[in-house]
């Protein structure tokens, strides 16, 4: 695998690229931040880069790209992202897939962005930016709720009763004394069963801004959920549509900057 890593290299676009997926990483004080972008490109070419924040946020660069100015590149998928694949050799393999929407030889770019390439040994996510419909001004994505085991057996209890094509609200979470503009994900029985992911609350206050405080809009649907014995990081996989009448998408926000 040849890797090019001259610094101010031309790379392409955004809106060249075929598919993207951020990636996140969880600080000491637990908060997922994203510090760095995947690109599958047009001509099959894989590109990372880290976001302009990322060496405020992380300290130090993952060991698979030691250097935080440099632009990535290669022919297949890097191993650092290859090994958090689910693999396709789980005797479950195939009723996953289905279960979040892939077919059974789905590429690896889709399966990293359906299972958030989670690991038992670190703190890492990858999830897609929302894709924005412009002419019907709405916007869509999936995530990954957030500390379903931190809200207690009663919030185990009723993601367990929870089926795909379930709906689920937003509200603030207004005792929240660490991050106020935390969102609660709650289904119809009125127990929250977790948190919208941080970097996504600016993106739907900013809607709820512009709709009078009003949340109604932001549509939450269960897509998958995950056995009570598995990995806690993939317990609740919903799908998000809202919304999106706002010239610039979701994601332009120095949050998302690249180096």
């Amino acid at each position: 695998m040849a890797l090019d890593l001259t610094r101010d290299a031309a790379t392409a676009t955004l809106e060249q690229a075929a598919h993207v997926l951020y990636v996140a990483w969880q600080q000491p004080d637990r908060t997922i931040t994203p510090v760095g972008r995947l690109t599958l490109g047009l001509d099959g070419t894989y590109e990372f880069r880290y976001l302009t924040r990322a060496s405020e946020i992380m300290g130090r660069p993952f060991t698979s790209f030691p250097s935080f100015d440099t632009v990535y590149r290669s022919e297949r998928l890097f191993p650092f992202f290859e090994n958090r694949m689910v693999p396709t050799g789980r005797s479950d393999y195939p009723d996953w897939a289905v279960s979040v929407g892939l077919d059974a030889d789905a590429d690896p770019f889709e399966v990293l962005a359906s299972s958030g390439g989670p690991r038992a040994t670190d703190t890492l996510e990858l999830f897609r930016p929302p894709a924005v419909d412009r002419s019907l001004q709405r916007a869509s994505m999936r995530f990954l709720v957030r500390g379903v085991r931190h809200r207690g057996e009663k919030a185990q209890d009723a993601v367990d009763h929870l089926r795909p094509g379930d709906r689920l609200a937003v509200r603030p979470d207004r005792d929240n004394d660490v991050d106020p503009l935390a969102l609660l994900v709650q289904p119809s029985t009125g127990v929250p069963v977790g948190w919208v992911p941080a970097y996504l609350c600016p993106v739907l206050h900013r809607l709820s801004a512009a709709n009078g405080g009003d949340f109604s809009s932001v549509v939450v649907t269960v897509r998958h959920v995950g056995d009570r014995k598995g990995p806690s990081h993939f317990r609740l996989l919903c799908d998000l549509e809202f919304p999106w009448p706002f010239e610039d998408d979701p994601f332009d926000t120095a949050t998302f900057d690249c180096r």
